[in-house]
């Protein structure tokens, strides 16, 4: 009889999940499993682990199928997994092995068709449970495995190799694809692990040239694609073992994994590097470098612009001088580059809060507010500072459910002698006027506040709640973009009595904080 049976990624997102015997588990879209897709649900599927049988029984829960050695599970259903078996959390993606300790003799699994049977190299060693932790009774959150002068917390958001290189004062940075490497076949994206060549010749001369130098060469590269299950991070540290080889020179290496605080231009990997992996030794800014190719170049001829602006940035962020390749290996002439249109040192304090000067809150003895502004443009914030304290009460579709409960809110609101703000995006001429004929049948004044924050700005400072630890969602790229699609600028003709503009003032808890917040935190 068993005594253990886990659940592991294929792609080593997360560390194996314990299946207790008899005991469901519910496993989907989570911290815990790294999986942030939208496909899965947060309750996707129920695993049912039996000690004595060897099995799992698989019972999908989520809308999205899940699939078990090749076949699709639909919603009710349920499916058995043995030793060794696959399941896909959604199908065709987030892999998983079902793996019992001690494993079940060979007969007892003879039937079972695992994706590792057909397609490990022959002679190769099977993976353990053991692989994944440096010592699994001890592996306990925080801790750090490390393998083959690789190491990597628990949860898998950075990679870290040759922690314990020598220190330097003197540190020459560099990214990884496009930096030092392109792709052998041409293609933007590599084909496969293999699918690389030294960007110039030049390279490993400048390297071991600065390495003789007193320099300190390290990479510090993006590779989202292990977060989202694209790339393997076998993969990717055979790769780069790889490359570090053809180079020819020691080179410590860190490599952010998920869109985290450790993806450039944000500064987490350097921090990192600062604090845990350059034995104390202060880096001389001054003398030190970084270079890339994600720098904000425009399009000129046939080369296409650059994708972002997250190695100049990060570079910016950390005060280091910054390069192109091209500029550093083959040493052309400063290239002409773009900044991003929003530039967090530009935010301004000092500006008033709002515009005309002589707004007044309350404006009417009884009123309705209506704000108007991109997601984290700061509408909640000036709600519940400025206006809950004088009395209003606040509607709000994420805290109600929706603008039929708002507009229920606002009228039992206003019957009891209450000022009312909706606190919703409100980008279009239909969300806005379902709240107008409302406050008329009230015969209450409705004015319209409009957050003067752009795109760009509102997508920083909700990058900034992530990385400062403060309790709000994530807010994606399309919920930003769905808003400006839809936005229409409110007008007097609506029904608004007034309309004011409110400016984003920030406000910092501390010196960390601001400088967290002029840090630019887009990397396009």
């Amino acid at each position: 009889m068993a005594t253990r049976c886990w659940l592991s990624c294929l792609a080593k997102l997360h560390p194996p999940i314990l299946l207790p015997h008899n005991q469901p588990r519910v496993i989907g879209r989570s911290k815990e499993t790294k999986i942030k897709s939208k496909r899965c649900s947060k309750s996707q599927v129920e695993l049912l682990a039996d000690y004595t049988s060897c099995t799992v029984t698989a019972r999908q829960l989520g809308p999205n199928s899940c699939t078990v050695n090749g076949q699709h599970v639909c919603y009710g259903s349920s499916a058995q997994l043995k030793h060794n078996d696959i399941i896909e959390v959604v199908s065709r993606e987030y892999k998983h092995r079902v793996e019992f300790d001690p494993a079940p003799s060979i007969s007892s699994t003879a039937n079972s068709t695992t994706e590792e049977d057909t397609t490990m190299p022959r002679g190769q060693k099977k993976r353990s449970i053991d692989d994944y932790f440096s010592n699994p009774k001890k592996a306990k959150a925080g801790e750090t495995s490390a393998t083959g002068g690789w190491e990597k917390s628990t949860n898998g958001d950075l990679l870290v190799y040759q922690k314990n290189m020598s220190s330097s004062e003197k540190i020459a940075g560099y990214d990884m694809d496009g930096t030092l490497i392109a792709t052998q076949s041409g293609k933007v994206f590599a084909t496969s692990y293999d699918d690389w060549k030294i960007l110039y010749s030049e390279v490993p001369g400048k390297l071991k040239k600065l390495h003789d130098s007193g320099y300190k060469i390290v990479i510090f590269t993006n590779q989202a694609g292990i977060g989202t299950g694209k790339h393997t991070v076998e993969g990717i540290q055979k790769k780069i073992e790889s490359i570090i080889q053809k180079l020819g020179v020691p080179i410590q290496v860190f490599v952010s994994t998920g869109k985290g605080e450790y993806r450039k231009p944000a500064i987490g990997m350097w921090n990192f590097f600062l604090n845990e992996a350059n034995g104390g030794v202060e880096v001389d800014l001054d003398k030190s470098i970084y270079v890339g190719d994600a720098a904000g170049r425009p399009a000129e001829g046939k080369k296409k612009k650059d994708f972002s602006f997250s190695d100049r940035l990060f570079a910016l962020n950390v005060g280091l001088k910054f390069y192109t390749p091209e500029e550093h290996f083959l040493d052309v002439k400063t290239q002409a580059f773009n900044m991003p249109d929003f530039d967090p040192r530009e935010v301004d304090a000092s500006l008033p809060l709002y515009d005309p000067l002589t707004t007044k809150v309350p404006g009417h003895k009884l009123e309705v507010i209506i704000l108007v502004g991109f997601p984290g443009s700061g509408k909640s914030f000036f709600c519940s500072t400025h206006l809950v304290p004088l009395g209003y009460v606040s509607a709000n579709r994420d805290t109600i459910g929706s603008w039929q409960k708002c507009i229920s809110l606002m009228e039992k609101s206003l019957k009891d002698g209450k000022h009312v703000v909706i606190d919703n995006t409100n980008p279009d001429l239909d969300s806005r006027k379902r709240y107008i004929e409302a406050a008329k049948k009230c015969g209450v004044p409705v004015r319209c506040f409009i957050f003067a924050t752009s795109k760009d700005h509102s997508r920083h400072n909700n990058k900034f709640r992530e990385f400062s630890g403060e309790d709000h969602s994530k807010v994606s790229d399309m919920v930003f973009n769905m808003y400006k699609s839809k936005y229409v600028e409110p007008t007097l003709k609506e029904g608004f009595h007034d309309i004011v503009k409110v400016n984003f003032i920030p406000h910092f808890k501390n010196k960390s904080e601001e400088k967290l917040y002029r840090m630019f935190l887009l990397e396009k």
